[in-house]
């Protein structure tokens, strides 16, 4: 994954944590409940407003 000019390491414990979550949200069929809207890449490190760089968050995981 990159950001900005530079690359995270893939095999760091937070990268794989991040992954995971990321990864199980974009795959849920639905929350029937309050979620935010999450940059998977910040907009300040060159993410952007497109639905693929988007991800619903309970407020919990966005929390964590």
């Amino acid at each position: 994954m990159k950001f900005c000019n530079s690359v995270i390491d893939e095999n760091s414990k937070y990268f794989k944590i991040y992954k995971s979550l990321i990864d199980k949200c974009r795959n849920r069929s639905s929350i029937k409940f309050y979620t935010e809207r999450h940059h998977v890449i910040p907009k300040s490190l060159g993410g952007s407003n497109d639905e693929t760089n988007l991800v619903n968050l309970t407020y919990r995981e966005h929390y964590i």
